[in-house]
């Protein structure tokens, strides 16, 4: 447990530093070779065992990818400084993050399918028609907002909003392909999952 006396670097350079010398004693690699095989000099090594000075990220991390240990494990961190026991969470972000890992993974897929199915030439198409939908889709929606309220809005002709015709058109001739390349099932089963998820919470 950390003394009154004792700072955060201090205590992170004791723990990292026991650490180390009982990482490299469980792997029986010498410190030259320990020291190579994570990308350091002896010197460093030396010193970071000797708790001379903390131990970098970059080097936390070549350890962690060349040998599956963590010398600065979160566990052992709470405990010298007291909390032994106590539970960690990764962030208040964490589920924001995973949902939009989601979202992203879900907007790759869509656009790697269409790489793997569609030429260059299709590809362009498939983009313009995706913009002229949702143009027309948000004029629509706009005209409609427009009209409940009473407000003028619209390109009109002699009467005739040509726009909004024209809007509905586009609507109608590509709602199907539209719907057919969206996940429906998959983002709606995502957001279920994810609402009970935080219920239970």
């Amino acid at each position: 447990m950390a003394t009154p006396q004792e700072d955060h670097e201090s205590i992170a350079r004791r723990v990292g530093a026991a650490n180390l010398l009982a990482v490299r004693a469980s792997t029986g690699l010498s410190q030259a070779q320990f020291a190579a095989a994570i990308g350091l000099s002896d010197r460093a090594l030396r010193r970071y065992e000797r708790g001379e000075r903390e131990l970098p990220q970059a080097a936390r991390l070549a350890i962690i990818q060349v040998f599956k240990i963590d010398p600065l494990a979160s566990d052992q961190l709470a405990a010298a400084i007291g909390l032994d026991g106590a539970a960690l969470f990764p962030g208040a972000t964490a589920v924001t993050a995973a949902e939009e890992s989601f979202w992203v993974k879900l907007r790759r897929e869509g656009l790697e399918s269409r790489e793997r199915n569609y030429s260059p030439l299709g590809q362009h198409l498939l983009k313009a028609r995706d913009y002229a939908f949702l143009s027309a889709t948000l004029y629509f929606a706009a005209k409609h907002v427009a009209l409940g309220l009473g407000l003028p809005f619209g390109f009109g002709v002699n009467g005739t909003d040509w726009a909004f015709i024209g809007a509905f058109c586009v609507i109608v001739l590509f709602l199907f392909s539209v719907v057919a390349e969206l996940p429906v099932l998959k983002a709606a089963r995502h957001i279920l999952t994810g609402n009970r998820g935080r219920r239970a919470l």
